[in-house]
């Protein structure tokens, strides 16, 4: 497999031109590299550029520099001017990119990644499970599966470090400068293949300054938020930055029997940034990175009698049944990072390597029921080591070139255990497995400026993976007649709950065509033909079919798209819009397969032929009217499938899945605005906030009729004070002021009532900030 990947990748690499000489590249091949959007480089050129992933170098930078110290004498002003600046750079992508700075996600309250998903169009994620397992999708690409164990049409970075399982990102969000949503199949300038987009969330980088912040919070549910960061200059040419944060809550959900609380928080998160300068055009960046959660697990609410130990028909939004579950996490991991940036004349080299390891013990009352059915225990230990080096480059002034190989290794121990109870039979339902994921890539993406204005992009890439996986669902007896219950499940499918050991193969080459054509300064048009591939999968969960184990084959998709973007009134308005129009070939999804009248099965499986169509707009104003800053986004998406499923894997689905049947996670309409109005007092400043987010049902999986969400919508305030300059500043907020109690996943559970999670309570805090 080696041998004929290095065959394809020499082909690729061959393109390089003869004249530009890397003498250290063997070696940079164990080095790490820049983060995704913010430590490449290229050489300005007077004509148009690719500017995705470019950031101008540091011996020629016009950019604005992000130092702490900056920061605490200027305040807000110079942080909302940072981000205008990385806006700007994103004016040119050939695609749709919408960027959160650091600072709206304190203003907002978004603590994990998952919570950008409210503010940016297109965007769906929601918490499977205890919340162990977030479901990203964009545009209705994504991953449905809860379990966890696969990657989704989403590629997820951190700090430029792909995470290919979900609890990789499921920590906090500590000292981050910026997360940037770009939407299509990606993989064509870094990183891995994927079908829907990617994710990049971007740290704080080091800097020559001492500063840095502290800050302390207090909110509902007794919950406790600490979090700094300290900016330390060691040696001219080395700069440390160390960032901490820490939550500590009582849960906001009650058992109605015991009074336990579910959904308590304690979780910690700490991050250490070592800069090294080692001459004027090369530097290395070493991120060394740990988190843990040992909170309590949220537990859902079964829609059942009472009597059976459910919560009952209706009701509270707060109120569990969850009887003596532990319902906990145990959950750590860390890893580290090592990053090098090379600038010569022509260009920029950039290599990244890293590793890391997350464990997790997790009991979770899935079924939302005192009788233990279908309660989960989650134990596993995941490992991934990944690395990309790319050479970005400008020739002749108008060809711009990217190269690069990138590889990956992700290996996942897992023993997953699933109670099923019945009158006085129960059995443990366990799947006990090993997974193991190769995945390599070269890929090629170019803009050619063919006259000032008009811009040829075309990209190129090859993708090698391999996806193997040993394990499956067993049974063992707690009750003597416990074999009997199954019985006719057994006589109908057939055959044993065996198992799975088999390991599956393929390349795919997938690319990229489009035009860029700048209308005026700062305003462009783009139109643009691609096409991603994401590999194959399992699914892990302990299941009652043995055709719910079945391989999954990979997802394929092609994405046309046209839109604008435009930075008007010196960057004081900014409007992004596109319409897009995507067709799949296997798109995989979750299905929910009845066994027997009162045993199902849920399992993944494909669509043979699907089909998303839509439209985004966002829009930011600052200080058009002085003193007032609005961020507003709107979204449309028609996904549906196009092929009808009636059997998934043997198993028959009922009700099946129709033509032009919704596909899971696409809300088709969904919106959010944002507004701040600052007042200025003498030396201080009042900053007045409201937040308001809106998202259209959805489908959690085809062939359940219990899992259509709510509509979800929330509501928040919050307001600031400080001195203008930024030393300090104080606040009080509310989400959620209606105390809304949309359903925000739901599916049919093993005793076929339905089962729901709710959307976090209102929710009133305060916090004080501290910039020295």
């Amino acid at each position: 497999m080696k041998s004929y990947f290095l065959r394809h990748s020499s082909r690729l690499l061959a393109t390089v031109p003869a004249y530009i000489v890397l003498p250290t590249l063997p070696c940079l091949l164990l080095a790490s590299t820049s983060s995704l959007a913010a430590t490449a480089t290229t050489v300005a050129s007077p004509q148009p550029v690719d500017t995705k992933h470019v950031v101008t170098g540091r011996t020629r930078s016009p950019s604005i520099q992000h130092h702490p110290k900056a920061i605490a004498h200027k305040g807000e002003a110079e942080q909302i001017r940072v981000t205008r600046s990385r806006a700007q750079r994103h004016l040119s992508t050939p695609g749709t990119v919408n960027v959160i700075s650091g600072k709206e996600l304190r203003s907002l309250h978004l603590e994990s990644p998952k919570d950008i998903a409210a503010f940016t169009p297109g965007v769906t994620a929601t918490n499977a499970v205890s919340g162990s397992a977030p479901i990203f999708s964009i545009r209705g690409v994504g991953l449905d599966d809860y379990v966890g164990t696969n990657m989704g049409g989403i590629g997820i970075y951190l700090d430029g470090v792909f995470a290919p399982f979900p609890v990789f990102y499921t920590g906090q969000m500590l000292d981050i400068d910026s997360v940037a949503t770009e939407k299509g199949p990606q993989g064509f300038d870094m990183g891995r293949s994927t079908t829907g987009g990617s994710i990049n969330i971007q740290s704080i980088k080091p800097s020559d300054k001492f500063g840095g912040y502290a800050e302390w919070g207090y909110s509902s549910y007794n919950t406790n938020r600490g979090r700094f960061a300290i900016n330390t200059p060691i040696t001219s040419k080395i700069s440390n930055r160390l960032a901490f944060n820490y939550v500590n809550g009582d849960g906001w959900q009650k058992d109605i029997n015991t009074g336990k609380r579910y959904g308590a928080q304690d979780l910690l998160a700490i991050r250490n940034l070592t800069k090294f300068e080692v001459d004027d055009t090369s530097s290395v960046l070493l991120n060394l990175h740990y988190t843990r959660d040992k909170g309590t697990s949220t537990s859902p609410q079964d829609l059942g009698p009472v009597s059976k130990g459910d919560t009952g028909l209706h009701p509270a939004a707060n109120a569990v049944s969850a009887g003596n579950t532990s319902g906990q996490r145990n959950e750590n991991g860390g890893g580290l990072s090592v990053n090098y940036t090379k600038e010569f004349n022509f260009g920029t080299f950039s290599s990244t390597t890293a590793i890391d390891f997350y464990r997790r013990d997790d009991t979770d009352n899935y079924d939302g029921s005192a009788l233990h059915i279908s309660d989960y225990r989650w134990n596993d230990t995941a490992i991934v080591q990944s690395h990309d080096m790319h050479l970005r480059m400008n020739l002749a002034k108008i060809f711009h070139l990217t190269v690069g190989v990138f590889e990956s290794y992700d290996k996942i121990d897992g023993d997953y255990t699933s109670l099923r109870l019945q009158s006085s039979s129960a059995i443990n339902l366990n799947n006990h497995f090993s997974q193991q994921n190769l995945s390599t890539g070269v890929y090629v993406n170019t803009v050619t400026n063919i006259t000032k204005k008009l811009d040829f992009i075309a990209s190129g890439r090859f993708s090698y993976d391999e996806r193997g996986f040993n394990g499956g669902s067993r049974y063992s007896a707690i009750a003597a007649d416990s074999p009997r219950l199954f019985a006719p499940y057994y006589a109908q499918v057939g055959d044993a709950l065996t198992g799975v050991n088999a390991r599956h193969e393929y390349h795919r080459f997938t690319g990229r065509v489009g035009l860029r054509y700048k209308i005026a300064p700062d305003t462009y048009a783009y139109g643009t033909i691609s096409n991603g591939y994401k590999a194959g999968s399992y699914f892990a969960a302990p299941v009652l079919a043995a055709g719910a184990l079945d391989y999954v084959k990979p997802e394929n998709l092609i994405a046309y798209e046209i839109g604008i973007k435009s930075s008007l009134f010196h960057n004081k308005l900014m409007v992004e819009g596109s319409l897009f129009d995507y067709e799949y070939h296997n798109r995989q999804t979750l299905f929910f397969a009845p066994i027997t009248p009162t045993a199902n099965s849920l399992t993944l499986g494909t669509i043979p032929r699907a089909r998303t169509r839509g439209g985004e707009l966002s829009t930011t104003l600052h200080n058009l009217v002085p003193n007032l800053d609005l961020r507003g986004s709107f979204a449309y998406l028609d996904a549906r499938a196009k092929s009808p499923v009636n059997y998934i894997n043997g198993l028959s689905l009922d009700p099946p899945v129709t033509r032009n049947s919704s596909l899971p996670f696409s809300p088709r309409f969904s919106w959010s605005a944002v507004t701040r109005y600052n007042i200025d007092v003498d030396r201080y400043r009042v900053t007045l906030q409201a937040s308001y987010t809106w998202k259209d049902n959805m489908w959690a999986a085809l062939g359940d009729n219990n899992a259509k969400t709510s509509k979800i919508s929330s509501l928040g305030l919050r307001m600031e004070f400080g001195p203008q300059t930024g030393k300090w500043n104080a606040a009080v907020y509310v989400d959620n002021l209606q105390n809304k109690k949309g359903t925000t996943y739901s599916f049919t559970g093993s005793d076929n009532n339905r089962i729901q999670y709710i959307q976090s309570p209102r929710w009133i805090g305060c916090e004080f900030h501290y910039n020295f």
